[in-house]
């Protein structure tokens, strides 16, 4: 009996370790990340708050990191190589912050990092985030594949004693959001104005959402003009925010948050059908212009969208006019060549915007079938006082006149800049000199005026 009672209580605490072992690694995957073996969000609020319970007089430093074009590299590359990634990105990480850390990946391109410092030392986090983004963002090597992602990050601290790892990490994730937003390279310290910001944004995104629902973005149309005989030959839509409150909001301020929020096609094609709906009916001779966002330009769909709406609104192809800028080209040159091609085929015209700015303007010209080129008004300002500026638009007009490809200059704003762009041979001018963009009413009552005038659009201005 008393053999028989040993062994049982050799089972049972036999039974309780594997127990007490079963329980310990169910913990430790339900606070590990499997791809990286970093901690995940679960393990890192437990990990931070530990570390934060150890800081006494120190503070508690949480940096929060997102990594740029990760889903990219799956797409193109398989997931067993974005796994790959995230392991090389998890080791470069650590090597960056050293032992003392807790590290995380929060999601699937999400990184964080929680690290003690005493207050005198504070700006030593700023250095070990940038550590950080320098070993994220170098280029990593697969057999023969060399990948490449860009990374951004945010940092936010406060003592430890009254610190609470959640409201630290939603901080940081502020500042990273604010990094990303303005595309800023270097990490990004907390303060109270973004979160300011950020409660304004998330108003920005519900009034959006709302008023691409009730009608409230409106197409405005900028003058484009023949710089010989002021005579209007086209209007550039732009797009405008009509809010029952605020009155109209000018794109720089919905323009970023709808893009943000993935409703920016959706945007644009209900300023563009509005647009090419009410230019119909004016004189057939004049070009409306449009702007495609480079989210755009990564759609395979867009040709037949743009098709669409033409065929939605009876406006004529050979009327309408796609800006592209060369900073969207160069994200994905096939698809942007197979888009344009398309459109083309169409007879819709081509214009390359922002000329100058971008990244081989050269080769732009050479491998796609631009009808015009615009230059960036970056060149226009100042251009009588920046000798370069004059030698640059002479250049590109000298250049385009050989391809047989007009020039429309942006930005003048004075009588000055129009008679030096004149002087320089260029063939279109668009700007405030000829007239603020205004509503489609306006343009009618502007065109119905000249036309029983007999005087071309615009003339006056152009001529004194």
């Amino acid at each position: 009996l008393i053999l028989f009672g040993w062994r049982r209580y050799v089972d049972l605490q036999h039974e309780a370790e594997l127990r007490e072992e079963q329980e310990r690694r169910a913990a430790v995957l339900a606070s590990t990340d499997p791809v990286t073996g970093l901690f995940n969000r679960k393990g890192f609020a437990d990990e931070a708050d530990e570390l934060r319970a150890r800081g006494k007089s120190e503070n508690l430093v949480i940096l929060s990191f997102q990594v740029q074009r990760f889903k990219t590299v799956n797409d193109q590359h398989g997931y067993e190589t974005g796994d790959r990634l995230l392991k090389s990105i998890a080791a470069s990480i650590t090597d960056a912050v050293g032992r003392d850390a807790v590290i995380a990946r929060l999601s699937g391109d999400e990184f964080a990092v929680s690290l003690l410092l005493p207050l005198a030392r504070i700006n030593e986090a700023e250095k070990i985030a940038d550590a950080v983004l320098r070993a994220v963002t170098r280029p990593f090597t697969f057999e023969d594949r060399i990948i490449q992602v860009g990374a951004f990050g945010g940092i936010a601290s406060a003592p430890a004693a009254e610190a609470k790892v959640p409201d630290l990490l939603r901080r940081a994730d502020i500042a990273l959001d604010h990094a990303r937003r303005g595309r800023v390279a270097r990490p990004v310290w907390f303060d109270a104005g973004m979160e300011r910001a950020l409660i304004a944004q998330g108003e920005i995104e519900q009034g959006i959402r709302f008023g691409l629902e009730h009608g409230q973005f409106l197409p405005y149309f900028e003058p484009q003009v023949d710089l010989a005989t002021g005579a209007i030959v086209g209007f550039e839509v732009l797009a405008r925010w009509s809010h029952p409150l605020s009155g109209i909001i000018g794109p720089d301020v919905f323009i970023p948050v709808a893009e943000d929020i993935n409703v920016i096609g959706r945007l644009s094609e209900q300023v563009i059908t509005e647009a090419l709906r009410e230019a119909s009916s004016w004189d057939p001779s004049i070009k409306i212009s449009v702007n495609i966002s480079p989210t755009q330009l990564a759609d395979g769909w867009l040709a037949q969208r743009i098709v669409r709406i033409l065929s939605e609104t009876g406006f004529p192809a050979e009327r309408l006019v796609v800006e592209v800028t060369e900073s969207s080209l160069f994200a994905d040159m096939e698809l942007a060549r197979t888009i344009v091609t398309s459109l083309k085929n169409q007879g819709v015209r081509l214009a390359l915007d922002d000329f100058g700015t971008g990244f081989s303007s050269l080769s732009h010209l050479r491998s796609l079938p631009f009808d015009i080129i615009k230059i960036d008004r970056s060149f226009v300002s100042n251009m009588n006082a920046k000798r370069e500026n004059s030698a640059i638009i002479r250049a590109v007009t000298t250049l385009a006149g050989a391809l047989s490809v007009p020039v429309c200059v942006e930005g003048i704003e004075s009588e000055a800049t129009y008679e030096a762009v004149v002087a320089l041979g260029c063939a279109i001018g668009q700007g405030w000199y000829f007239g603020k963009p205004m509503r489609a009413d306006q343009v009618r009552e502007l065109l119905a005026g000249n036309s029983r005038s007999g005087q071309p659009p615009i003339s006056n201005a152009v001529n004194g």
